[in-house]
């Protein structure tokens, strides 16, 4: 009759099989797709300097660009130098106006008092947004390129402060979207999401500042109209005392009204401008203000949604998914810097007859106890993990085996004391827990796990309720 250790190698061999099958169809899958990828990229080498030189044959930034992209590609330059070149084209293609040909120049409200601005304002909020779509793009999975494509356009086309408004919220609505749908580390996920809202505040803190200039230059008009009437009435009451000088009296009074005409027909269009700026500027503060509320809105939901995606639903534990992460960090501390962690696996005793006899719903209460009872025992750099039905693991960072088997005692001392009354019943609940640690020449973190798994196993082995350290 085979032992259970035996029974776990045979099935650890099947399992490093079924592995070893899983890594040659992976590596087959591999070079396909290498061969395929190579395959496009020497045609769109030879292919794209054709139309890059039938594009660019004028003289200017676009066209030398261009050139120079050309020449890149058919000299198979380095991925870098090509990514530097289409910067450098993205630039120029803004900085002269580029129109595809058939298409028409948006004209918007802004471009009515545009003067009053820097000349290069509107250029520099689309390179800056320009900027903020090619981040996403580098970062973002290929099903978003449609909705980057559209947001890139629109960035082109956009001349006032509604266009301004209307991509911001198509980026806002784009990231919440990524958030929803991605299932990668939510962390690094939360670092993007912060780092592309910080490119977006700078851009309109720049805006800000652009229209606090165009204030300014108002407040600088109004000084100038009051000082002009102020000459005015002055000019007027010289003219009302040279009555003897009737002629002199007309011309001058002739030129006044002329010029007070001139200064109203100016107040007007001065009034207009600066209606259409004040409009923009509350549009502005609006939109700011919404903006750092959506920014909050999507740090707080990217937060919720990691600890659900890292919570076990039952115990309120972290879940397989969180300590497969957590395992990799530590065993990629341990192989840089050899900063050492021991492992603790914890497997409630006679879970199955607990589920079979009393229901269940009691088995779940087992469960949701034991991680009651054990997270107080631990560090707050200590993890506690549910790594699949009854089996709970612990990943205790700059701990030695010693440490380890101190801190699994007290976690099997203080479960042994669990009682539930189930009818006229008491229900008691053991562990068997194991414990091991990173050790010099180990590769991965299942070495180190399946020596606590050896170390349950002889826990059970003994009679259960042991800690066994191996």
């Amino acid at each position: 009759m085979s032992s259970p250790t035996d029974e776990r190698i045979s099935a650890l061999q099947e399992q490093v099989k079924k592995l070893q099958s899983q890594k040659d169809s992976l590596l087959k899958e591999l070079d396909t797709v290498e061969e395929r990828f190579e395959k496009m990229n020497q045609m769109y080498r030879k292919s794209f300097p054709v139309i890059i030189d039938t594009v660019a044959t004028g003289e200017d930034l676009f066209s030398i660009t261009c050139k120079d992209l050309s020449q890149a590609l058919k000299k198979g330059e380095s991925e870098g130098r090509i990514a530097y070149i289409l910067e450098q084209l993205k630039t120029a293609v803004l900085k002269e106006g580029f129109i595809l040909p058939g298409s028409k120049q948006k004209k918007g409200l802004f471009s009515a008092f545009k003067k009053g601005f820097p000349l290069s304002f509107i250029d520099e909020y689309k390179l800056s947004y320009h900027d903020v779509v090619n981040n996403l793009r580098s970062n973002l999975d290929e099903k978003y390129t449609g909705k980057l494509d559209n947001i890139t356009a629109r960035i082109k086309t956009a001349e006032d402060t509604a266009d301004i408004s209307e991509i911001r919220e198509s980026v806002f609505s784009l990231i919440f979207v990524y958030i929803s749908d991605t299932n990668q580390d939510r962390g690094k996920v939360n670092a993007f999401v912060q780092e592309v809202v910080g490119k977006i505040l700078d851009i309109e803190s720049n805006l800000s500042a652009s229209y606090q200039q165009a204030d300014s230059m108002f407040q600088t008009n109004d000084r100038f109209e009051s000082v002009l009437d102020a000459e005015m009435k002055r000019l007027k009451q010289t003219s009302d005392v040279a009555s003897s000088l009737d002629m002199l009296k007309i011309e001058v009074s002739e030129r006044l009204v002329s010029i007070e005409n001139a200064l109203q027909k100016k107040q007007s269009k001065d009034k207009a401008i600066r209606d259409v700026a004040e409009k923009s500027r509350q549009s502005f503060k609006s939109g700011f203000a919404k903006l750092k509320q959506e920014l909050d809105e999507a740090t707080r939901y990217s937060e919720e949604l990691e600890k659900k995606l890292n919570q076990d639903q039952l115990t309120g534990a972290f879940n397989r998914r969180a300590y497969d992460k957590k395992i990799e960090d530590e065993m990629e501390r341990f192989s840089r810097y050899g900063t050492g962690f021991s492992l603790l696996l914890i497997d409630a005793d006679k879970f199955k007859l607990i589920n079979d006899q009393y229901g269940h719903a009691i088995g779940d209460k087992c469960l949701q106890e034991i991680i009651k009872r054990t997270l107080p025992l631990l560090r707050k750099n200590d993890m506690l993990a549910r790594y699949g039905g009854e089996e709970f693991v612990v990943i205790m960072p700059e701990t030695d085996l010693n440490g380890g088997k101190e801190v699994a005692e007290k976690i099997r001392q203080t479960i042994e004391k669990i009682e539930f009354l189930y009818k006229k019943d008491k229900v008691k609940v053991t562990v068997s827990v194991g414990v091991s640690q990173a050790r010099e020449g180990d590769k991965n973190h299942l070495q180190i796990f399946e020596r606590a798994d050896i170390a349950v196993y002889q826990a059970k082995a003994k009679g259960r309720n042991q800690v066994i350290v191996n």
